[in-house]
């Protein structure tokens, strides 16, 4: 396995927000979604993506950068090595989508529903989840730095061998999560509902607080093999 992420220090730094131009410098695509495709500079909404009659979408390889999307159905697409960069997703629905090796760099996703999104061995670096559906996202093998979660549901999330550095948490719930042979530097899990995780001693040096003790301590108790009779 990797090295884990390093920091000098144990407080998370915040992700950088998305840069992007203005809303009225943003134009509708030139092009629809396709694998290998560029956007550049787009406001896109629900009409430039594919109908429930056409199917999941192929995007595999596309490049998205400097742009908002707003309300894309993209549910069970696939989009392999998807590229992000810049970028502002609301009120989108792409659960199901795998989105294996994909690269988002300085991306909000804002009221999404990403239930089964699948990014193993992606790389998410200044990403911020706001008010999204995410259960059963799997995030094995990825490498997070500087990531946010804030009020999203993350039950069952899968980060089995992720490399995590600067995760911040408000309002999450984790309920059920996998952390078996992940790495995490600098995580503050206060504001996270950490009760029946798996894989708890990966959480070793993470900031939670005094009434997330028990369900912490419980799964390291099980993690060990301890019977309580």
């Amino acid at each position: 396995m990797p090295p884990p992420l390093r920091r000098r220090s144990s407080s998370p730094r915040p992700p950088a927000a998305p840069a992007l131009p203005r809303r009225e410098q943003l134009g509708p695509p030139r092009t629809e979604l396709e694998a290998d495709g560029v956007w550049d500079g787009v406001l896109a909404s629900v009409d430039h993506a594919p109908g429930p009659d056409e199917g999941a979408a192929q995007i595999g390889g596309m490049e998205i950068r400097e742009s908002v999307l707003e309300g894309l159905r993209l549910s069970g697409a696939r989009a392999d090595g998807l590229r992000l960069t810049d970028v502002v997703v609301s009120g989108g629905d792409l659960s199901g989508m795998v989105a294996d090796g994909a690269s988002l760099t300085r991306v909000r996703f804002v009221g999404c529903r990403l239930t089964g999104v699948v990014l193993s061995d992606a790389r998410l670096t200044d990403v911020s989840f706001e008010d999204c559906h995410a259960d059963l996202i799997n995030l094995r093998m990825a490498r997070l730095q500087r990531v946010r979660l804030a009020s999203t549901r993350c039950r069952q999330a899968d980060l089995l061998e992720a490399r995590v550095a600067d995760l911040t948490t408000e309002g999450v719930d984790l309920r059920g999560a996998a952390f078996d042979r992940a790495s995490l530097a600098a995580a503050d899990l206060r504001g996270a509902d950490l009760e029946d995780i798996r894989g708890a001693s990966a959480l070793r040096g993470a900031l939670i607080s005094p009434e997330q003790v028990l369900g912490v301590g419980l799964a390291l108790i099980g993690e060990a093999g301890i019977r309580v009779e």
